[in-house]
């Protein structure tokens, strides 16, 4: 991993999880399982705060639904908020908004006004 392209950094308080920094395919492997290893010990309703992602790909979107396969095997209601408008089109583009909770309420380049 190069100093450009550093981890992101995922912090866990209070059933929220945020994610910050970019997130590609270098270290989306890397991203699943320090999720998968937080949420381990988590109980209810969790909330993943995606607002400080400064990126947006497919492998990213992989982790978000290995996260919401791990949380629904523990019995975790896992939900997304503030996912940008690259996530949203490339989810949409998958037609993969109704899997991740949270995705399917926004829709990219829609104004709800």
């Amino acid at each position: 991993m190069s100093a450009s392209n550093p981890q992101p950094t995922l912090n866990f308080s209070d059933n929220n999880l945020t994610i910050d920094g970019e997130a590609d395919a270098m270290v989306a492997a890397d991203l699943r399982q320090r999720g998968e290893a937080l949420l381990a010990g988590a109980k209810g309703d969790i909330t993943v705060d995606l607002a400080k992602l400064t990126s947006a790909s497919s492998s990213l979107l992989s982790v978000l639904l290995c996260w919401q396969r791990f949380a629904r095997e523990r019995a975790l209601n896992l939900r997304y908020d503030n996912p940008g408008e690259r996530l949203l089109a490339l989810a949409a583009l998958a037609n993969l908004n109704d899997a991740l909770p949270g995705f399917s309420a926004v829709r990219p380049g829609v104004n709800p006004d």
